[in-house]
């Protein structure tokens, strides 16, 4: 990304991305994307451990290094799949992932008590309700609930920003989901 640190943050805070972002502005002493890999239509996969995984330059020439599917499929092998197992928690929580997502996310709610009116919606970033998840009581514990992607009329919703809100007896959490093309 290029811009300063606090550009990246505010990408970051306004996006809801749980990935690594990383500057692309060459610094004197290198180390980064532009230094490393020039800043000439490129693309570079980087594991959490700060391992190439994909640098589209190595295998193509510039003008046609943008090749979604092998970008795609170097990102999916770095992906963690969200575990069908959900630990007890004694306080409201809120979560949602993975952060992006490309055709589901797991969404997950933990009530320290039951609830007499829980509603969970997904809305996109104009406020518009997209799809209702649940609507009703809700007893104490971990729920897990999923998205995928579609709305109510089953259409599948555009790659965006979208906001995951649980109203539980007046209270409300919002978290927000990426949906990548």
């Amino acid at each position: 990304m290029d811009g300063t640190i606090a550009q990246l943050s505010t990408f970051r805070d306004v996006t809801g991305a749980t990935f690594p972002l990383l500057l692309n502005a060459a610094l004197a002493t290198g180390g980064n994307i532009k230094t490393l890999y020039g800043d000439r239509d490129d693309y570079v996969v980087i594991s959490k451990q700060g391992i190439v995984r994909y640098h589209a330059s190595l295998i193509w020439p510039f003008g046609g290094r943008y090749r979604r599917d092998e970008i795609r499929g170097a990102v999916d092998t770095l992906v963690t799949p969200t575990a069908s197992v959900f630990p007890v928690q004694n306080e409201l929580a809120l979560s949602a992932g993975p952060n992006p997502f490309r055709s589901g996310a797991a969404i997950t709610l933990s009530l320290p008590r039951s609830v007499a009116h829980a509603r969970l919606a997904v809305y996109d970033v104009t406020g518009r309700e997209v799809a209702l998840l649940h609507e009703g009581s809700l007893a104490a514990g971990v729920t897990p609930f999923d998205w995928n992607g579609r709305d109510a009329a089953g259409r599948s919703c555009a790659a965006g920003v979208f906001v995951v809100t649980a109203t539980l007896d007046g209270r409300r959490l919002d978290r927000r989901l990426v949906r990548l093309p």
